[in-house]
């Protein structure tokens, strides 16, 4: 999923312009704050999206890529177990941070842990890159070039065999081409939309001891179950998979998100601090 400008380095305004992941984080954010307590402390808005864009799980991929990238993909037919496991860490992390009054940790775990369900949560990660990567390079590390690595850039035993493994992974109807136009209709769908019609109802009860796997994979399922990226894959960008990406997608994205960082709260501490939308 998009993050905005976390691809221009260091910028200032990285992730305050039409990032997806910026938006549902916003309206997890506040969604958030109807469901705990009023006085719960929890990473205010603007701290968690500071975490995102350049300096989110995205802007690895820039500065240092292929080293400790976060793997944020997931089989629903075949889980390995590593995306879970991954939010779970993030999810003790935040926990230990609020209870340590570590407000600038606590942002940090709840926007990385966000990014990590988020992309989870669809459809286009569902694919098996890893396996598809792996035959089409002949080398697990990246080609370098004047001493800079290109992240993505296809290996090969010859010119002409990398040339091909290039071009079934980035040209015309390439793996990363399809998976790129994917993502950038639900940006497109998701930035035509305003806030307050995207965050779904969610009760208080809702958010008290919250089981977090439990409730991942009971929303990969089901929105596996629409087969999204299939049909996309088949038909392209349709009618269908824009309802679908409003009314089911979005909101089940933001209400896990939501569950997530409630989940992580401690309940033996009160903070005496309100719980706003900033």
């Amino acid at each position: 999923m998009y993050s905005s400008l976390g691809i221009i380095k260091n910028s200032r305004r990285s992730g305050q312009l039409v990032g997806t992941h910026q938006k549902l984080d916003k309206a997890a954010r506040q969604l958030l704050g109807k469901v705990i307590p009023k006085k719960t402390y929890f990473p205010p808005e603007a701290d968690i999206l500071y975490f995102e864009g350049s300096r989110g799980p995205d802007g690895i991929k820039r500065k240092s890529p292929g080293v400790d990238e976060p793997w944020h993909f997931i089989d629903p037919s075949k889980d390995d177990g590593k995306l879970i496991k991954c939010i779970v860490n993030h999810q003790f992390n935040l926990t230990q941070a609020l209870k340590r009054d570590d407000a600038v940790r606590a942002a940090y775990e709840a926007a990385w842990m966000a990014h990590a369900i988020t992309d989870g949560l669809t459809p286009a990660h569902h694919y098996p890159y890893d396996k598809v990567v792996g035959e089409l390079m002949s080398d697990k590390d990246y080609k370098k070039l004047f001493g800079a690595e290109i992240k993505g850039i296809m290996r090969g035993k010859n010119l002409p065999q990398a040339m091909r493994n290039n071009w079934l992974y980035w040209g015309a109807g390439g793996v990363m081409t399809k998976h790129i136009a994917f993502e950038y209709g639900i940006a497109y769908t998701v930035a035509t939309l305003p806030l307050k019609t995207i965050i779904p109802k969610l009760e208080k009860a809702d958010a008290e001891d919250v089981d977090l796997k439990k409730e991942f994979y009971k929303t990969l399922e089901k929105i596996n179950s629409l087969q999204m990226y299939e049909d996309f894959l088949q038909s392209g960008w349709t009618t269908q998979l824009v309802i679908e990406t409003r009314q089911t997608l979005v909101p089940e994205i933001i209400r896990i998100v939501a569950l997530a960082w409630a989940s992580a709260v401690p309940k033996e501490i009160d903070k005496g601090k309100k719980v706003g939308k900033k």
